[in-house]
C-alpha cells in the first residue's frame, strides 16, 4: 500500500509507485487488465491520472487511473518497457494503438458489408475502457471510464484525423456523440453530441442488405446491437434455410429484418415493450423488398407467448433467444440462465422436425464452459433430443481477451435436434474437457466482490 514518489534528473517528474494487493497482481499477470477496489487501490491519489503497480517492491504494470468509478479503479496500460518514458509519450502511444484499431476493421473490409461497426473495442483493442462506433458517418464515443474525460478534446483529434487517414472519410464534431457508460453510476444517459445545436438525430444505417432506423440522443440504446452484428452475418446460412423464424427479445427487430430479407415467410416478434416493436415496424417499412405480411409482433413475456404459440400449435426452422441478463416483467425479476430451465423444453416444442435454436447468454459472470454445462444438464434433466453445436461469440470488430471475462459477455449456441443427446454430451465432454468438476477453492475475498461489465446489455 506503500506509496513511492520518485525524482528524475533536474525535470523533478513525479512517478507515482504503488503496492496493489497479490490478488490483482496474478490476474494482471494472467491477462486480466482491471485492478478493482480493494484495500490496496483505495490508497491511490485521486491526482494520479497514472499508477505505476508494484508487487514485491518491482515496477510490473502501467495503469490509467480513474479514482471516480466504483469498482474498476484502475485499467492496464502497458506490462514492460520504461513507465516514465511511456506517460510522457502516452498520446503518441495513443494515436498508434487508434491507427492500429482502425486499420484492423479496415482490413477486414467490413465498409463492404455494413456500416455500422466498432472502430474501438476497449481493451480487446488495448484501449482499456474506450467504445468507438462508425454508424454511417456518425461516431459515438462511449466511456466506461472517466479516465478518457481528461483527453477528450485530444481523443476526438485523433479520432478524426485516423479515420482521414485509413478510411478517407470526413469527420467532424458535428457528427460525434458522446455517451458515458460508467457502471454502477445509476442514471442512463444518452449520448451528446459535440454540436450543442443538435439535440437528437435519426440515421439509417445498413447492414448485410438490411436497413436499420437509430435514434442518437433520445434514448440510452440507439436502436440495435452492433455487437451481434459479426454473429447475424455467421447466421446466415441458418437463416436462408429457414422458412419460418421465432425471435424471442426481439428488442427493434435485427434478427426479424435478417430472417425477412433472407426468405422467411413466417416472422414472430415477441418483447415486451411496444415501443421497441414499434421501433420493428419502421424499419420493416425502411426495407422495400420485405412484405410486412410475413411478419407478426406480440407485445408479451416470452413465457406467456411461447404458451400461446405452443397452444397455437406453431413450429418454427429457427428460434432465437436472446435475453438480457435479469430481466422484469413488471412483477418479477428473472436470471436469463436460470429462466432456460424453464424455457427452453419449451423452445423444442416448437421447433419443426429438422429445426434449430440459437441461444444466448449476456453476461460476464457465466463463461462460454459453463453456459454449456448448463445446456447439457437441462437437456439431460428434462430429457430433451437436442445438442449444443456451433459456437457464437464477440469477433471481428470485437476482439476480445482470453483471460478477461468482463470482455467477453456475449456467447451463444446453435442447438440441433438430436436423437441421442447423452452420447453426444459425452463426446463433447471428452473434446472439451466439460465434465463435472469440484469447485475450485475461490481466491481469499476482495474488498469489492462485485466486478461490472463492459457488455452493452
Amino acid at each position: 500500500m506503500t506509496r513511492f514518489n520518485n525524482n528524475y534528473g533536474n525535470s523533478r517528474s513525479r512517478l507515482s509507485t504503488y503496492e496493489i494487493h497479490p490478488t490483482s497482481v496474478k490476474m494482471i499477470q494472467q491477462g486480466n487488465p482491471w485492478v478493482t477496489l480493494d484495500e490496496y487501490s483505495e490508497k491511490f491519489q485521486p491526482n494520479d491520472k497514472f499508477i505505476v503497480a508494484m508487487s514485491n517492491q518491482r515496477q510490473f504494470a502501467l495503469l490509467l487511473h480513474d479514482p471516480q468509478h466504483k469498482s474498476v479503479r484502475a485499467r492496464l496500460w502497458s506490462k514492460s518497457g520504461n513507465f516514465e518514458k511511456q506517460i510522457k509519450s502516452f498520446k503518441a502511444d495513443f494515436t498508434k494503438r487508434v491507427d492500429e484499431a482502425f486499420r484492423l476493421r479496415k482490413d477486414q473490409k467490413l465498409l463492404e458489408k455494413r456500416n455500422n461497426f466498432y472502430l474501438i473495442f476497449g481493451e480487446g483493442d488495448n484501449l482499456p475502457g474506450l467504445f468507438v462506433q462508425y454508424l454511417n458517418g456518425e461516431v459515438l464515443v462511449q466511456h466506461y471510464t472517466h479516465f478518457w474525460d481528461k483527453y477528450e478534446n485530444f481523443v476526438l483529434e485523433t479520432l478524426m484525423k485516423k479515420i482521414r487517414d485509413v478510411f478517407n472519410l470526413d469527420l467532424y464534431k458535428t457528427n460525434i456523440w458522446k455517451q458515458m457508460r460508467v457502471d454502477g453510476e445509476g442514471f442512463k444517459e444518452s449520448p451528446k453530441c459535440f454540436d450543442p445545436n443538435l439535440s437528437f438525430k435519426n440515421i439509417e444505417i445498413q447492414e448485410f442488405g438490411v436497413k436499420y432506423k437509430l435514434n442518437l440522443g433520445s434514448h440510452y440504446d440507439i436502436g440495435l446491437y452492433t455487437d451481434m452484428a459479426s454473429v447475424r452475418g455467421k447466421l446466415e446460412p441458418h437463416f436462408k434455410a429457414s422458412e419460418s423464424v421465432l425471435n424471442l427479445y426481439s428488442y427493434s427487430g435485427a434478427f426479424s429484418l435478417f430472417g425477412l430479407k433472407n426468405g422467411a415467410k413466417d416472422v414472430v416478434s415477441v418483447d415486451l415493450s411496444e415501443k421497441y416493436l414499434e421501433w420493428l415496424d419502421e424499419n420493416i417499412k425502411l426495407n422495400e423488398d420485405i412484405d410486412p405480411k410475413n411478419h407478426k409482433s406480440m407485445v408479451s413475456s416470452v413465457s406467456d407467448a411461447i404458451d400461446k404459440l405452443t397452444s397455437d400449435k406453431k413450429k418454427f426452422d429457427l428460434i432465437i433467444c436472446d435475453p438480457p441478463s435479469s430481466s422484469s416483467d413488471g412483477n418479477k425479476r428473472t436470471n436469463a440462465l436460470k429462466e432456460y430451465e424453464k424455457s427452453l423444453p419449451k423452445i423444442e416444442k416448437l421447433l419443426t422436425e429438422n429445426g434449430k435454436a440459437v441461444v444466448f447468454l449476456n453476461t460476464h459472470k457465466v463463461n462460454r464452459r459453463k453456459f454449456q454445462v448448463k445446456l447439457h444438464d437441462i437437456i439431460k434433466d428434462k430429457g430433451l433430443k437436442l445438442k449444443t453445436s456451433t459456437f457464437y461469440g464477440l469477433n471481428e470488430d470485437c476482439p476480445s481477451m482470453p483471460k478477461f471475462p468482463e470482455g467477453s459477455y456475449l456467447k451463444g449456441f446453435l442447438l440441433e435436434k438430436c436423437e441421442n443427446p447423452l452420447e453426444e454430451i459425452e463426446k463433447i465432454q471428452k473434446s472439451t474437457g466439460n465434465r463435472p468438476q469440484h469447485k475450485k477453492k475461490p481466491y481469499k475475498k476482495r474488498y469489492n466482490k462485485k466486478r461490472p461489465v463492459n457488455g452493452n446489455r
